[in-house]
């Protein structure tokens, strides 16, 4: 886990940025508090000890090798069973983190990463093992790229009265508990998906070769 310092950011994108999507705005300000979110996507050797403790079918890899490759094939319902584990387990309260927490994380930038010609040996074809590449100045690996990753909100079309303070968003009169939110890009996807405005939807019980996740904690709980 790395301690992220509490601050202020501009979540989402402006009309005129390069790529920009209307899902992606209004662009506003978020303040977090200060959190811990794990250095690495959660791993295959990580998620097997809680398949273990708890008889659930470890997902398949699709013979890129388990290991320290980021979990894949595990659904936001998985994201979720996963942390209520870890919590149990470690005394702590970890959980997966907010999507203001994701961006304010993933813009603390990264130089590479594993995604269709962004120039490593895995682009395009399969997952990077975690850590293959250089830390963000947060000391963070693989924020953009090698899997899309879960975050805990429901899904809205744009950020129209979205909270200011960094919490997650569950308002579900307005949004979309059915569906919830990813973040980051893949391995699979162009670099143009790897920025850190960028936001997609899927139900909590899909799964698919370029979604895992990494888990957040509330400093001081």
């Amino acid at each position: 886990m790395v301690a992220l310092p509490a601050g202020s950011f501009s979540m989402g994108a402006a009309p005129g940025e390069r790529g920009f999507i209307d899902r992606e705005g209004p662009r506003h300000k978020v303040s977090v508090l200060a959190f811990a979110i794990s250095k690495f996507e959660i791993t295959f050797d990580e998620y097997a000890l809680f398949a273990a403790a708890t008889k659930k079918k470890p997902p398949k890899d699709k013979s890129w090798g388990r290991g320290v490759r980021p979990v894949i094939y595990v659904s936001w319902n998985d994201a979720q069973a996963y942390v209520a584990w870890l919590s149990e387990e470690s005394g702590a309260q970890y959980r997966l983190p907010s999507e203001a927490e994701w961006e304010y994380a993933a813009r603390g930038g990264e130089a590479m990463a594993n995604c269709k010609e962004c120039g490593s040996r895995w682009d395009g074809t399969q997952t990077a093992p975690v850590g293959s590449f250089p830390a963000n100045p947060f000391g963070l690996h693989d924020m953009s790229g090698n899997v899309w990753e879960w975050t805990a909100d429901c899904w809205y079309a744009n950020y129209n009265n979205a909270p200011s303070d960094g919490r997650v968003w569950e308002d579900a009169a307005n949004g979309d508990c059915n569906e919830r939110v990813f973040r980051g890009g893949s391995w699979d996807q162009f670099p143009n998906q790897l920025r850190s405005s960028d936001r997609f939807k899927v139900a909590p019980k899909r799964t698919n070769d370029n979604l895992g996740f990494r888990v957040a904690r509330t400093l001081g709980e």
